[in-house]
C-alpha cells in the first residue's frame, strides 16, 4: 500500500507540478479485470479535483504494451478526427492512464445492454470514424488491434472443432438454438472453411478501429458519447467494431430490433464516403465479422472464463462469469443469423 500511495502521489505531482497539494485521497473502483482502476481526489488550492486513473496489474505483464497503445492514441494521433467525445487526458504512459473525471454521465453495463434508443447514434458515429480513417496506417498503435484478433488462422482451423462443444455446454440454450449452433459449428469445421472466413475478414480494407467497442466503454452526457479504453486500437477491418458492438453490447431482442437498420445506416455512410465500397459489400463483411467474432469467443473461452476468478469477491466472480456466459449466448444467436447471410459465399469459395 505504501508503494501504491507513493506511485499515486508521484503521478499527481507530475500532473500538477509546483502546486501546493494539501492531500491526495484514492479509492479502488469496482471496474475492470486486468487493470486497477481508481478514483483519485486531489485537494488543491482551487478545490478538490477528481481524476480517474488505471494501472496495469503487475501479475499481467501483457497489459503494459496495451497501456502503451492507449498512451500512443492519446498522444500521437489526431483526436480531432474522432467523432466521439474523448475524456481529457492528464497523463498517459505504459505505467498509467489518468483522465479527468466526467460529471453527470450515464453508463450501462454490457450485461444489461445498450438501450435501443442509443444504438443509432453510436453506430452512425462509428461509421463516420471509420470513413475518415479509411485505409490509413497507424504504426504507433496496436500491431494486431482488437480483443481476440491475435487468434491465429491455424488455431481457428485446427482447434475450433474440439472447442465448440465445451463452449456450448454451460449456456443453457433452448433446443432449437442449440441444434442450429451445433449444425453451424460442424459445417464450419469442414475443410478449410474457417481459414476462408479468417482470410476474408483479414484481407479487407483497414481503418482505425477501437478494438473493444462495447457500451461499457462509453459514457453518455446528454447527446454526447464519450468512448474510453483505447488500449486495443489500430488499423484493422472496421466491421470488427460494429460486429463486436452488436455481439457484446446489446441483448438479443435489441439486436433483432436494431441490427438491420443500424447496419444499413452505417453502410450508407461508409459507401457515400468511400467510392469503391458498396452497401452490399459492407453488409456482407459485417456478417463475416460477426461469425468470425463467434469463432474467436470459442477459441478463447477457457481463458475468458478463467478471468472470472480474478474478481475481488465471490459475488464479483459470479458476476463476471454470468457476464461472460451472457456474451457467449448473444454471440451464438448473432452468429446463427450471420451464418444464414454468408454460408453460400463461404461455400462458393471452395
Amino acid at each position: 500500500m505504501a508503494a501504491e500511495r507513493a506511485q499515486i502521489a508521484g503521478l499527481v505531482r507530475s500532473i500538477y507540478p509546483g502546486e501546493d497539494i494539501a492531500k491526495i485521497d484514492h479509492a479502488s473502483m469496482d471496474v475492470g479485470v486486468l487493470s486497477n482502476v481508481m478514483q483519485i481526489d486531489v485537494h488543491r488550492e482551487s478545490g478538490v479535483t477528481a481524476l480517474i486513473a488505471k494501472f496495469p496489474r503487475p501479475e499481467f505483464p501483457m497489459m503494459r504494451p496495451m497501456f502503451a497503445v492507449e498512451a500512443a492514441f492519446y498522444t500521437k494521433t489526431d483526436q480531432s478526427r474522432v467523432p466521439f467525445r474523448l475524456a481529457t487526458v492528464l497523463s498517459a504512459s505504459a505505467d498509467a492512464i489518468v483522465l479527468a473525471k466526467l460529471d453527470n454521465v450515464k453508463s450501462y453495463t454490457c450485461y444489461d445492454g445498450c438501450p435501443a434508443e442509443r444504438v443509432p447514434a453510436i453506430t452512425r458515429k462509428l461509421a463516420q470514424m471509420h470513413a475518415v480513417h479509411w485505409d490509413l496506417a497507424f504504426p504507433e498503435l496496436a500491431e494486431v488491434p482488437g480483443i481476440g484478433a491475435n487468434l491465429s488462422v491455424d488455431d481457428k482451423q485446427t482447434k475450433f472443432k474440439s472447442l465448440f462443444e465445451p463452449f456450448l455446454a454451460d449456456l443453457g440454450l433452448d433446443k432449437a438454438t442449440q441444434a442450429a449452433v451445433e449444425d453451424m459449428c460442424k459445417w464450419l469445421s469442414i475443410g478449410k472453411r474457417l481459414t476462408r472466413l479468417h482470410d476474408t475478414v483479414e484481407s479487407w480494407h483497414k481503418s482505425l478501429i477501437h478494438g473493444d467497442f462495447h457500451v461499457a466503454n462509453m459514457l453518455f452526457q446528454g447527446d454526447s458519447i464519450f468512448v474510453l479504453d483505447w488500449a486495443t486500437c489500430g488499423a484493422s477491418n472496421p466491421l470488427r467494431d460494429l460486429a463486436f458492438f452488436f455481439t457484446v453490447s446489446v441483448t438479443a431482442d435489441v439486436r433483432a430490433a436494431e441490427e438491420a437498420r443500424s447496419l444499413r445506416a452505417y453502410a450508407d455512410i461508409l459507401a457515400a464516403a468511400v467510392p469503391d465500397v458498396s452497401v452490399a459489400e459492407v453488409e456482407s463483411m459485417y456478417f463475416h465479422c460477426v461469425l468470425n467474432q463467434f469463432v474467436i469467443l470459442v477459441g478463447y473461452n477457457a481463458l475468458t472464463m478463467s478471468l472470472a476468478g480474478l474478481g475481488a469477491t465471490p459475488a464479483k466472480q459470479a458476476q463476471l462469469r454470468d457476464g461472460f456466459l451472457e456474451t457467449n449466448r448473444r454471440s451464438c444467436m448473432a452468429a446463427v443469423h450471420a451464418f444464414t447471410k454468408v454460408k453460400d459465399e463461404l461455400e462458393e469459395q471452395q
